[in-house]
């Protein structure tokens, strides 16, 4: 695999510092490394190491991989890449090497295996995982603990989040914005119909594959009636994307949370910028207190009939929102069918295109870099 010098120079300090590899030998891999440049050759720190038997490749692979991290090594399995890392696990694409099939694998942090807390909320995500079915929603395997690492293996989802889709390409044209929001809806009412609440609907949440399937991502957060769930916490998710009820700390918490949330997840999709803006207390506040500000969602920039599904999703009185996804879902396939109109020129059939061509450009751009 390649790597980046300055990712490969961390990483062998690391090792040294762990003990992996002596500070001797390292040092010596430079010098080697130093010496085949100022006669031409390009040759890696890993190379040379593998090369001096210092380090089995697959285990160095794991190492480049994990960036540093004491990543257990797992028989029948070899690591790829890095997916994404966040405050309590990091994620990686692994191969199953009898088969080849590409699993994610989440890892909960080494500093958190002792955390009663963190390794119940972990391993309730994941019996939450295995046991959901559903084309919009990520699919686990299995989980547990490995050589003292808290560990969860999951369907791989090849796309990018909603997230990074409008970081790098600004906001959505609404047909294509609602073509997404219309399959996160069906895997709401999916939920629903599982007596799971999200609780963290959000671009960042959010994936769109290849070949345009949505997938809802990262149920950490969620709760659920047969209590496979972590944190019976009420105030808690993404301050930006939390319903008033979930701001003001409600026990009672359903589905119409999640519609807000993803009421708020359209607003930056077709506006890009989030609804409210502040720090975390602020845009708590905001969501209890303060209205959808009327130049944004009145002022031309987007389509009336778009404003409309953007208030009704969110109302700051639950009563007053869609009551389920199906009713949401009902009135975006209306919209998408042309029976209600968007005062766009798209056709129905052309919003799956628009947002695979969309995905195509940003992988393109992401390839350049």
């Amino acid at each position: 695999m390649k790597v980046d010098p300055s990712t490969e120079t961390r990483v062998f300090g690391r090792l040294v510092m762990r003990g992996v590899l002596s500070k001797e030998s390292v040092v010596g891999l430079f010098e080697q490394a130093k010496q085949a440049q100022a006669e031409g050759q390009a040759v890696s720190l890993s190379a040379l190491a593998v090369d001096a038997g210092l380090i089995d490749a697959g285990q160095l692979q794991r190492y480049l991989v994990t960036d540093g991290d004491e990543a257990p090594e797992l028989p029948g399995f070899e690591y790829l890449e890095k997916l994404g890392e966040g405050g309590t696990a990091n994620v990686f694409a692994l191969r199953r090497r009898k088969d080849g099939q590409v699993q994610a694998l989440k890892i909960l942090h080494a500093d958190m295996a002792g955390d009663e807390f963190q390794v119940k909320c972990f391993l309730a995500e994941a019996k939450l995982l295995g046991r959901l079915d559903h084309e919009n929603v990520v699919k686990g395997f299995k989980a547990g603990r490995f050589a003292g690492r808290y560990l969860s293996f999951m369907e791989r989802v090849e796309g990018r989040t909603l997230q990074e889709a409008i970081a790098e390409g600004g906001a959505f044209d609404e047909q294509g914005a609602l073509f997404v929001v219309l399959q996160v809806a069906r895997a709401l009412e999916y939920l629903r119909s599982q007596g799971v609440v999200h609780r963290d609907i959000k671009p960042g949440n959010i994936l769109v594959t290849s070949d345009n399937v949505v997938k809802v991502i990262d149920l950490g957060f969620a709760i659920s009636d047969d209590g496979a769930s972590g944190d019976g916490s009420t105030t808690i998710g993404t301050a930006a994307f939390l319903s008033p009820e979930q701001a003001r700390g409600e026990a009672d918490l359903d589905v119409r949370s999640d519609i807000y949330a993803l009421g708020a997840t359209l607003y930056q999709l077709v506006l890009g910028e989030l609804p409210f803006s502040g720090d975390d207390e602020e845009l708590v506040q905001k969501a209890v207190l303060e209205g959808l500000s009327a130049q944004a969602t009145k002022g031309g920039r987007i389509s009336a009939h778009m404003h409309y599904f953007i208030e009704k999703m969110m109302a700051k009185e639950r009563e007053h929102r869609y009551q389920d996804p199906i009713e949401l879902i009902r009135d975006i396939e209306q919209t998408l069918a042309g029976k209600r109109s968007l005062e766009i020129e798209s056709t129905p059939d052309d919003s799956a295109e628009m947002l695979k061509k969309r995905l195509a450009r940003l992988r393109k751009r992401r390839g350049r870099r």
